[in-house]
C-alpha cells in the first residue's frame, strides 16, 4: 500500500469518542460503580462494571448466572437513553466541528462520536489545543471516554482502544503504523471474518496489509467479501482497484443541531385580562407561521409560558390533530383553552415554544384555489368545534372508533383519542358478512316466551346461523349469529349462546 508521507491541505483528520460505559452510565443511576451492577438485554448481560468483572462476571452470560456469581444489581438496557445522551452530546460538540457521526457497533454496546476536525484546526490554533479543550468538556460531565485519532473514521475508533499521544506531529505513515499493530479482534463488526482470520493465522491488522501488499486486495475480496473489504479500503484509506491512496473523499456529514421557536414579549404593565392578551398572542403566532413556512414546516403542539414578575410560571400547552403551518387555526385553540380559565395571575411576559415541528408532507392536489380553500375551512371547524367540546366535557368524552383484531363483535372495536391514527382495514370475513352499523355496549339478553323471542316486541329470524367460536384459551365461547325482524321492522343481530343455551342482541341494523 504506497502512503503519502505528509498532509495536503484537503487531508482529514477524525477524533473518535468511544463511551465504553454508557449501557450503564446512560441509565443516571446512583452508586454506580460501588457495587457490582450489570446491563442486560433479553436476559443476557452485555455491560458488567468493575465489581462485577472481579466477581467473573462476563458479557454474553444469563442473568441468573451473574446474580449467583456476584449477587449483582442488574438493569435493562435502554436504547432510547443513549442515543438521547449521544444526542445532547453532538449538540454540544458542535462548538468544536460541524461534521459530527454517530457510531454503534452491531455486535457489541459500543456506540460514540466520530469527529472530522481537519477544518477547524487552525481556529483551534492546532489538534493538541483542541483535543485538550474537548477534553476538559467531556470530563465536566458524567460520561467516561475513550479517545481515538487517525485519517480515517475507522481508525480513529479502532484507535481509541489502544489511545496514543496527540503531539500533532502524526502523519498518515504514524497513523497506520498504529493501526498495523491492532489486534484483529478489535474488528467487533465483523465476528465471523475474525474466526476465519484466526484459522489462518492472523493474529494483528499487520497481517491483513502485508497479504494485501503480496496478493493485492482481490485475494481479501475473494475470501471475505465485499463488505469487508471495503471497510479495510476505508480503515487504511485505499483504493480497491488501484490499491493506493483514495484520490477522492467522501461527502461528510454535516450536523445539523435541533430546531425550535421561542419568541417573547415583555409587557409595560402588568395583563390581568385574557381578552387583552389576544393581539400579543396573534403577534406570536403570525410569527411562528413565518418561521414554519418558510422552512416548509407544520407543527401539531406549541406552548405558551406566561410569566409574571415574581418568576411565577404558567404553562398551557395546546394541541391540534392535524399538522399545521398557519397560524389562524392555533389561534382559536388558544382561546378557547384561555377563555375557559382565569388567569392565574397578572401577566408580565408571554412566551410561545415550539419545539416539535416536522416536514410539511407532499400532497397531490388538483389546481382549485376555491376547493382547497373550502377543504382548510372545513378541517379548521371541525378542529375548533371538537376543541371547544373537550374544553367543555374533557378530553376523555371525546373520543372516536378504531378496528380491533378480535372474533367477538364487543371487543372488535377500541375507544382512541382523535389524534391518533385508527384501523379501519377489515379482514374479509367482516366485509363479505352481514353485520350492523350499530352494537350496542355488551350484549342484553332476549326473553323467552312459549317458543318464542321477545326484545321490546317479538322477533322473527330471517337469516342465520353464523358461527363464531372464540378465547378457546381462557373461558371457551360459541355462538351462532342471526339476522331477526322485530314486529316494528327494525331488523336486529343477535345470537344463541351455545354453552348458556341463551339468546342475546348484539346489534341493530339501520
Amino acid at each position: 500500500m504506497r502512503l503519502r508521507q505528509s498532509y495536503r491541505p484537503d487531508s482529514r483528520l477524525w477524533l473518535a469518542l468511544r463511551f465504553s460505559h454508557l449501557p450503564l452510565e446512560a441509565l443516571a443511576l446512583n452508586n454506580l460503580h460501588d457495587k457490582a451492577t450489570v446491563v442486560i438485554e433479553k436476559q443476557r448481560v452485555i455491560y458488567v462494571n468493575e465489581p462485577a468483572y472481579a466477581a467473573r462476571v462476563r458479557c454474553g452470560v444469563d442473568v441468573t448466572t451473574a446474580q449467583l456469581l456476584s449477587n449483582c444489581e442488574s438493569h435493562e438496557r435502554d436504547k432510547n437513553k443513549e442515543t438521547k445522551v449521544l444526542a445532547d452530546l453532538s449538540a454540544q460538540l458542535y462548538q468544536f466541528t460541524p461534521y459530527i457521526e454517530t457510531y454503534a457497533c452491531h455486535y457489541l454496546p459500543h456506540s460514540g462520536l466520530l469527529l472530522e476536525v481537519s477544518s477547524c484546526l487552525k481556529l483551534f490554533s492546532g489538534i493538541t489545543t483542541l483535543v485538550s479543550r474537548i477534553v476538559n468538556f467531556l470530563q465536566g460531565t458524567t460520561y467516561s471516554f475513550e479517545i481515538g485519532c487517525a485519517h480515517t473514521s475507522q481508525g480513529a475508533w479502532l484507535l481509541s482502544f489502544e489511545p496514543s499521544e496527540i503531539t500533532g506531529n502524526e502523519t498518515i505513515i504514524v497513523f497506520c503504523d498504529r493501526l498495523k499493530k491492532l489486534p484483529i479482534k478489535l474488528l467487533h463488526d465483523f465476528p465471523s471474518e475474525i474466526n476465519a482470520l484466526e484459522k489462518i493465522g492472523f493474529k494483528t491488522l499487520e497481517d491483513i496489509t502485508r497479504q494485501i501488499d503480496a496478493q493485492k486486495i482481490t485475494s481479501i475480496k475473494k475470501r471475505f467479501g465485499e463488505k469487508f473489504t471495503k471497510y479495510i479500503c476505508d480503515l487504511f484509506s485505499i483504493e480497491q482497484n488501484l490499491q493506493q491512496k483514495n484520490l477522492f473523499n467522501s461527502p461528510l456529514t454535516v450536523y445539523k443541531p435541533k430546531e425550535f421557536f421561542s419568541e417573547n414579549i415583555q409587557f409595560d404593565y402588568p395583563i390581568g385580562q385574557s381578552d387583552q392578551l389576544y393581539y400579543p398572542i396573534e403577534h406570536l403566532l403570525q410569527n411562528l407561521s413565518h418561521y414554519l413556512r418558510k422552512r416548509q414546516l407544520a407543527c401539531q403542539h406549541i406552548e405558551w409560558k406566561l410569566s409574571d414578575i415574581y418568576r411565577n410560571s404558567f404553562l398551557l400547552s395546546v394541541h391540534s390533530d392535524s399538522a399545521e403551518s398557519h397560524w389562524e387555526l392555533l389561534y382559536d385553540l388558544t382561546l378557547i383553552q384561555l377563555d375557559n380559565r382565569e388567569l392565574p395571575f397578572e401577566v408580565d411576559s408571554l412566551t410561545l415554544n415550539c419545539r416539535d415541528a416536522s416536514p410539511v408532507q407532499n400532497k397531490t392536489q388538483s389546481f382549485s384555489f376555491e376547493s382547497k380553500r373550502q377543504s382548510r375551512s372545513g378541517i379548521r371547524s371541525f378542529t375548533i368545534t371538537m376543541a371547544k367540546l373537550k374544553a367543555r366535557l374533557g378530553d376523555t368524552a371525546i373520543f372516536k372508533l378504531s378496528y380491533r383484531d378480535a372474533l367477538l363483535p364487543e371487543i372488535s372495536n377500541s375507544a382512541i383519542a382523535l389524534n391518533e391514527a385508527c384501523n379501519q382495514q377489515l379482514p374479509d370475513i367482516h366485509k363479505k358478512s352481514l353485520r350492523p352499523y350499530w352494537l350496542l355496549p355488551a350484549p342484553v339478553l332476549i326473553e323467552e316466551r312459549k317458543q318464542s323471542l321477545y326484545w321490546r316486541g317479538k322477533l322473527t329470524l330471517l337469516a342465520g346461523p353464523e358461527r363464531i367460536r372464540s378465547t378457546w384459551w381462557e373461558s371457551p365461547k360459541a355462538r351462532d349469529y342471526f339476522i331477526a325482524q322485530r314486529h316494528d321492522n327494525v331488523r336486529l343481530w343477535i345470537f344463541l349462546d351455545l354453552h348458556k343455551k341463551t339468546w342475546h342482541v348484539q346489534g341493530i341494523f339501520g
